[in-house]
């Protein structure tokens, strides 16, 4: 599969906040074949999805993509990008090029990732990982907020690890006793460049 973001739809999602779970998505395969992910939601500018690792598995080439991976089913998952190997957790997550050589390295029960893939010069990615309790706000600044761990709830519907909720202008919150959570934004690159 290339990665086609979709050609219609804005950077900051649709008029309402969606929430999408991972059950929501059927299955497609890796650009290169090896593997599985499901498509969370994509833009013009990016894709989210979540990935499935299974064993020793070199991932897809996606030249002028920047790609931010997140553990999702284990607390950790072993990288080597560009030959350096890296232990990722799901605390940090971990941001790299789409032309970078990456090699993930599982045992046999494999782990999910939480995939995210911005076109470079689209889409400016940042991110951050918090630990919350209790009513936490969707962050209207925040494109997409994906439940890591835990257990919770959206407008009284239970939140499965992996689900993202879309933003939009309605105000809307997770509550939970104690979930991890990954808050995405996604900022338009300027055209305009500065001398």
């Amino acid at each position: 599969m290339s990665l086609d973001l979709g050609a219609t739809a804005d950077l900051a999602g649709s008029a309402e906040v969606d929430v999408v779970t991972p059950a929501d998505s059927t299955a497609e395969s890796w650009a290169n074949g090896l593997g599985v992910t499901r498509v969370l939601a994509k833009r013009l500018a990016w894709r989210l999805s979540i990935a499935e690792l299974r064993g020793r598995m070199p991932f897809s080439a996606f030249p002028g993509v920047d790609r931010l991976l997140i553990p999702l089913s284990a607390r950790t998952v072993d990288l080597t990008v560009d030959g350096i190997e890296r232990r990722v957790t799901r605390e940090q997550g971990i941001g790299f090029g789409g032309e970078s050589r990456v090699v993930a390295t599982t045992d046999r029960g494999g782990v999910s990732v939480v995939n995210l893939m911005v076109k470079r010069g689209l889409a400016a990615p940042a991110y951050r990982i918090e630990l919350r309790r209790g009513a936490v706000r969707v962050d209207p600044a925040a494109t997409v907020t994906v439940l890591l761990a835990g257990a919770a709830t959206v407008d009284d519907l239970p939140l499965p690890p992996g689900s993202a909720l879309l933003q939009g202008p309605r105000e809307r919150f997770i509550r939970c006793e104690s979930a991890l959570i990954a808050r995405f934004e996604l900022s338009p690159c300027s055209s305009e460049r500065t001398l």
